[in-house]
């Protein structure tokens, strides 16, 4: 049965939750579009359906419940690091006909720990799950824009997938890896996650079976994963995430010495995203490193998801393709001014997430409140003035 954001039915544990009913309770949400799912102490269960939250459970979540809930489900190593304060992200994986799920099938979660003062109730859990499809995307019905595809598989440099939380990155990345992995044969994939998400490979994949390592489990941290990487002769390296000046300079490395290198970092917008990268190193050295970045680019697009009238979402992106000319032209330029040529060039082009928004609010697509929430209220007089 489809259930939409609206009509999410609160499930209903029956006064026991436990272990099984949890799981039968995740399939639940998987089944009926959620794609993020919050369990805290003190509180209903909610969901997110097409970016709308949904309560999702009759009763309220007891705190004294979740201690043995994480223990049963996931380990009981999980609540001393969420007592110790650091907290802890943990991947869940559900199979087997008893949830109702298909022999051979599995439905993934991405999971964070964290404890937190909820409403009156303090040093409560919180549990925060993202879906992740069993099914790989397709990344040719993501309606990604003909001159953007045709730029994603360069032989060699760097492709930076960006956007705020929740924004579908890794979506597009796993898309990205899929693709390759059914119509490009001879590239091998491996990639760096944390954790990991989207389980890529199977029968369809053509070439080498792709090889993912989990930080933290299977190696230390993004900046050796990639140092190793170059070690194993990959044609597409992928990383979750560049965060700091170690990672940064690793992924610059790797994408200068003939490699593909994908990551995704949190910005909202390409110019926001040079700037971003080079402001990770000390003032001295910020020179140096925006020429290696320049030399290294070769796309970066930023995306964002919508609600739309229909109660669904759709995306819309900005996006920078560096081809030889504008390389060189933004390497002529002081770094300082590079994040501004690119906005200059994608604002006179009508291709910056607000133009995009904009056209989606002019078509009745979004609403009035949506386009202000990206871009702001002074932005939508200003277009509203020049429309009239």
């Amino acid at each position: 049965m489809s259930i939409t954001a609206n009509k999410f039915q609160p499930y209903d544990f029956g006064g026991n939750l436990n272990p099984h009913t949890f799981k039968l309770f995740l399939k639940y949400c998987a089944d009926n579009y959620a794609s993020d799912i919050l369990i805290q102490g003190g509180d209903y269960v909610w969901v997110e359906v097409h970016g709308r939250q949904c309560q999702a459970s009759i009763h309220t979540i007891k705190q004294g419940q979740l201690s043995a809930l994480i223990a049963s489900v996931w380990q009981a190593e999980v609540e001393s690091h969420i007592r110790g304060g650091s907290g802890a992200d943990r991947s869940l994986e559900l199979a087997g006909e008893e949830l109702g799920i298909e022999r051979g099938k599995v439905i993934r979660f991405r999971c964070n720990f964290i404890q937190a003062r909820v409403a009156r109730l303090d040093e409560a859990y919180s549990i925060t799950m993202r879906v992740i499809p069993s099914e790989l995307p397709d990344i040719t019905k993501m309606d990604i824009e003909p001159e953007l595809f045709q730029a994603l598989y360069p032989g060699m440099g760097a492709v930076l997938v960006c956007g705020p939380t929740g924004s579908g990155k890794t979506t597009f990345q796993a898309g990205v890896y899929a693709y390759a992995g059914i119509c490009m044969p001879d590239r091998k994939v491996i990639t760096y996650e944390d954790p990991i998400e989207y389980v890529l490979g199977g029968i369809h994949w053509k070439g080498p079976q792709p090889s993912q390592s989990q930080i933290g489990r299977d190696i230390q941290n993004f900046a050796l994963g990639l140092r190793n990487g170059m070690r194993r002769k990959p044609s597409i390296i992928g990383i979750g995430e560049i965060r700091d000046l170690e990672s940064v300079d690793a992924f610059i490395e790797a994408a200068l010495t003939g490699h593909l290198t994908y990551a995704t970092v949190h910005t909202e917008s390409v110019a926001e995203t040079i700037n971003r990268i080079i402001q990770v190193y000390p003032p001295a050295q910020q020179s140096a490193v925006a020429s290696r970045l320049l030399g290294a680019l070769r796309v970066i697009v930023v995306q964002r998801l919508l609600k739309t009238v229909d109660g669904k979402r759709q995306a819309i992106r900005e996006f920078v393709v560096f081809d030889r000319d504008l390389r060189n032209e933004l390497q002529d330029m002081p770094y300082e001014k590079c994040a501004l040529s690119l906005r200059n060039k994608l604002e006179k082009a009508h291709a910056t997430l607000d133009d995009k928004a904009w056209d989606l609010y002019v078509s009745g697509r979004i609403e009035k409140e949506e386009f202000i929430e990206l871009a702001g209220h002074k932005a939508f007089q200003i277009r509203s003035k020049k429309a009239a």
